[in-house]
């Protein structure tokens, strides 16, 4: 009969261990999302905030620049037209280089979002 009491007390305790395995795992888990969903969320809130003040700075500074440049060629259409020429230039570089930009992005969301400390 003791035998018989020894299992019945391991098997409940098995299942009581286990349960508090299942239960902490969850909780592990539901904090390890909720670490990664933070972290993806600040980074996207400061790219889209990053993004949209370098968008403006930008804008006006390409608009400071056609102005200059109409000024120097003694022609508006020219100025922007120069500055347009600028950016369909850096826009050929950026595809050709994209393959490297990829590479880059997903090696740093990598790091960012799947580091298991």
């Amino acid at each position: 009969m003791s035998s018989s009491k020894n299992i019945t007390s391991l098997t409940a305790d098995t299942v009581d261990n286990s349960q508090d395995y299942a239960r902490r795992s969850w909780e592990y888990y539901k904090l390890k999302a909720f670490l990664h969903t933070s972290e993806l969320s600040i980074i996207l809130v400061k790219s889209l905030l990053y993004g949209f003040f370098g968008l403006m700075a930008l804008i006006l500074l390409s608009i400071s620049l056609a102005l200059y440049l109409a000024e120097a060629f003694d022609n508006v259409v020219l100025g922007y037209a120069a500055v347009g020429l600028v950016y369909l230039i850096l826009l050929l570089a950026v595809h050709f280089s994209r393959r490297q930009l990829e590479k880059k992005l997903i090696t740093k969301l990598s790091k960012s979002l799947l580091n298991d400390e």
